[in-house]
């Protein structure tokens, strides 16, 4: 089953081009279109539509298909559009790009490798991306701990194991779907800290 995302920038601007692309492709179904109004730079899950979009498809059985016009609908930060498509491979969605000319998975599941060697040139320079912001963190760490301000982890609370789960299960069943952190915590609501505690506990667990 095809889905269909759109995003534009702001209100004054028209989602139409998107639209009459999608209605070009055989058995479009307005009803499977979900349409987001925000900048390029909000993380894809973080968006009211996009976030509706995850949970519908994963919430349905079978084979489906998200439809973009084009790659950059999903994000402006190649490390958010990677972790994007990374995600969706996790949970066997296939990403279509009608601009790109490229879907992210074959008929049989397997990862398209066209798509593969685009994202990984893509995944190269998110990389750096990634090596620089990890460098700043610990620079900055460095400087807290030189001026005493540092002081690491707080110890958890003394609640069991299955009792966190237990009181948790939509950021158990989020993370089960290859959510981050900062994904579920822009969804739910819920503290960084207990969505990592809950994380900890299902690697524990070897549930993810």
């Amino acid at each position: 089953m095809n889905f269909y995302y759109s995003r534009i920038s702001n209100i004054s601007q028209s989602a139409s081009r998107q639209y009459h692309n999608f209605k070009n492709i055989e058995g479009f179904d307005s009803n499977n279109l979900f349409v987001d109004k925000v900048q390029g730079n909000v993380p894809f899950l973080e968006r009211v539509e996009a976030a509706k979009l995850f949970d519908t498809v994963t919430a349905t059985n079978g084979k489906h298909t998200i439809v973009v016009d084009s790659i950059d609908r999903l994000g402006r930060s190649l490390v958010d559009i990677l972790n994007t498509i990374e995600l969706f491979n996790k949970n066997s969605i296939n990403l279509k790009s009608l601009k790109e000319g490229f879907e992210t998975l074959l008929p049989n599941g397997d990862e398209n490798p066209i798509a593969k060697v685009v994202c990984s040139v893509m995944g190269s320079i998110g990389e750096m991306e990634r090596n620089r912001i990890k460098q700043r963190t610990a620079e900055g760490i460095a400087i807290a701990k030189a001026k005493g301000k540092y002081k690491g982890r707080k110890v958890g609370s003394s609640q069991s194991n299955d009792k966190l789960l237990e009181r948790h299960k939509v950021v158990v069943t989020k993370l089960k779907k290859g959510l981050t952190v900062r994904e579920i915590n822009s969804m739910t609501g819920k503290s960084s800290a207990t969505i990592i505690k809950v994380k900890k506990v299902l690697e524990q667990k070897g549930e993810l």
